[in-house]
């Protein structure tokens, strides 16, 4: 089944790579979406793919980057719509 998910993640989550690792996996698993810091500190990513594609990256996501701390994970599951494009960070 495939899904579109909006993810919000906590913690010390800026300034450590953390996007960018998000990406290198998303693409791995071959989903689609962008990741962005926002400005109360927190990550938000919008990704599309395999239901059980996005459960594994968001178990790699728990862990982060070697100096990334995250605290929490809200998510939010959305209907497909097949329109995200390769996975990319938005700044």
């Amino acid at each position: 089944m495939k899904e579109q998910r909006i993810i919000r993640i906590h913690g010390k989550v800026q300034g450590v790579g953390y996007r960018f690792f998000a990406t290198r996996v998303a693409r791995r698993l071959g989903l689609k979406g962008s990741i962005a810091n926002l400005r109360d500190g927190t990550v938000e990513a919008k990704v599309e793919g395999e239901t059980s594609a996005i459960d594994d990256w968001l178990e790699e996501l728990k862990e982060g980057p070697r100096y990334a701390e995250v605290t929490k994970i809200d998510q939010e599951s959305r209907g497909f719509t097949g329109t995200l494009s390769d996975f990319d960070v938005h700044f």
